[in-house]
């Protein structure tokens, strides 16, 4: 292993069981990164500007960023986001979540749990927050549609017989009782 460490002094330098990446663009195009670093080593990334213009933190983002979206957990973090996106949301794009969702699925991780202990670990908490989350979210839906299904079976029971009542006739052609108890104390006036 100690041979990788030393592809090029300039870019990768190892003394420690510290791994310093001084160019992280330069290391980036050498097989270095596609190498696992043994548990016994740190690895450190140098904060400089590269000759395009590139902050060391944009590339470490970057790099962070396709450790995330290439973790076997990632499908289930897109999961637990869409789910926590399809709170409240209307039929039609709660279907397109759930399409999206399916999609998210087909796309599996590149990479093994246990590789990054931390990246794993973070991971599994973030789904779990996810998933408190959506409860947390869910509650007033929740709360709110049993508060209207009860006010709508209580206007239901109130209003039996009374939709159609008119002092004539009821909105779908019907004579009412009251309607006809007027129309007969009309005709004797």
């Amino acid at each position: 292993m100690e041979d990788i460490y030393r592809l090029d002094d300039t870019v990768i330098a190892c003394s420690n069981d510290v791994v310093r990446v001084n160019d992280f663009a330069a290391a980036v195009t050498t097989d270095f990164l596609s190498t696992p670093v043994d548990d016994h080593h740190l690895l450190q990334f140098d904060h400089q500007e590269t000759d395009t213009g590139v902050t060391g933190s944009s590339a470490m983002s970057d790099l962070i960023k396709t450790q995330i979206a290439t973790h076997p957990l990632y499908p289930n973090l897109v999961s637990a986001y869409i789910e926590c996106q399809k709170v409240g949301a209307p039929p039609e794009l709660a279907s397109l979540l759930e399409e999206i969702d399916r999609e998210s699925h087909t796309i599996s991780g590149c990479g093994e749990i246990g590789a990054d202990p931390e990246l794993d670990e973070f991971m599994e908490s973030y789904c779990e927050v996810l998933h408190r989350y959506k409860e947390e979210l869910s509650k007033p839906f929740d709360e709110a549609t049993t508060f209207l299904t009860n006010i709508e079976s209580q206007l239901s029971d109130l209003c039996k017989g009374a939709l159609t009542m008119d002092y004539r006739t009821g909105p779908a052609g019907y004579t009412t009782t009251l309607g006809n108890n007027m129309l007969e104390m009309a005709s004797f006036l």
